[in-house]
């Protein structure tokens, strides 16, 4: 057997204020979104590249509060060619980003969203 699954469905990432996140997700990320949802479907579905696994947003809910985010384990790792120039647009937008790495085999840096949310680039080298 070959397992149950077929591919990841998507990525979720919970956010605060769903037409916030939307537009610096857009105007900072460049992201062309798929969907958005209206009145009480607060997601938003956003095309990453050319992969078939898309980054999905979803609103809190009015009594739910943002989950401490600081020591998260799981993130998005976004694949970029020139992560070096990403690196530099993203801090020239105001973005906070972490150091940029680069292991021999692996350029890669980590950001956050404006609620939090950890991303990581990476450019691996075969």
């Amino acid at each position: 057997m070959a397992g149950f699954f077929k591919r990841i469905d998507t990525v979720l990432l919970r956010v605060k204020n769903i037409k916030k996140a939307c537009r610096w997700y857009q105007e900072v990320l460049g992201l062309e979104a798929a969907y958005i949802g209206e009145d009480d479907h607060r997601i938003a579905v956003f095309k990453i590249g050319e992969g078939e696994t898309p980054l999905t947003l979803y609103e809190l809910h009015s009594d739910e509060v943002m989950p401490a985010r600081r020591f998260s384990t799981t993130y998005p790792i976004l694949f970029a060619e020139n992560p070096e120039t990403l690196y530099e647009t993203l801090k020239n937008k105001g973005v906070e980003v972490e150091e940029l790495e680069d292991d021999g085999r692996v350029t890669y840096f980590g950001f956050r969203d404006p609620d939090g949310n950890r991303l990581e680039v990476c450019y691996w080298r075969s």
